[in-house]
């Protein structure tokens, strides 16, 4: 299994002024007329979404890569006088991808699976769509599989290793 992507928000001690980080952060998108902001962090386009609670949204591909950002973000806060000591991460969703081998197609695969559970429609969506556990697993033709709606690895594996088993055995 291979992370993908993981969502997280960085929780400040106060609420924000989005008017002041409008008019004062680089990379702010100030067509938007919200309750939140959005910005690219330079140099490489990061998203960043700035929420009046008090609460910034980050994506990326680690934890590691998530630390860094939320810090980065933190210091153009601080430029700006914004007070952003002590702040605090939480994870909402991981995504992780993975490869399936089966020896039968979706089509059968669908005809033994809870049908209160997985879903394929070919013609809106490419992908068997299956929902238990506590994640949401899609399955390709190919065998690759993407999951998501987990909050850690040790969960991830969990789910992919029953699923896993529920599709091949079939």
């Amino acid at each position: 299994m291979k992370i993908v992507n993981i969502v997280a928000t960085v929780t400040l001690p106060g609420p924000l002024d989005l008017q002041k980080l409008r008019l004062n952060l680089p990379g702010i998108d100030s067509s938007s007329r919200t309750h939140w902001l959005k910005m690219r962090l330079p140099p490489e386009g990061t998203y960043i979404a700035f929420y009046k609670s008090g609460k910034f949204l980050v994506t990326g591909p680690s934890l590691e890569q998530l630390n860094n950002t939320a810090n980065r973000v933190i210091a153009l806060l601080k430029e700006v006088d914004v007070t952003a000591n002590p702040w605090k991460l939480k994870v909402h969703n991981m995504v992780f991808s993975d490869k399936i081998e089966m020896d039968t197609s979706i089509e059968n695969l669908m005809y033994s699976l809870d049908p209160k559970k997985a879903s394929y429609e070919p013609e809106q969506f490419p992908a068997l769509i299956y929902k238990d556990w506590g994640a949401s697993i899609l399955l390709f033709n190919s065998g690759k599989s993407i999951i998501s709606g987990v909050k850690d690895e040790t969960n991830a594996q969990e789910a992919m290793n029953k699923f896993r088993n529920l599709v091949t055995v079939q």
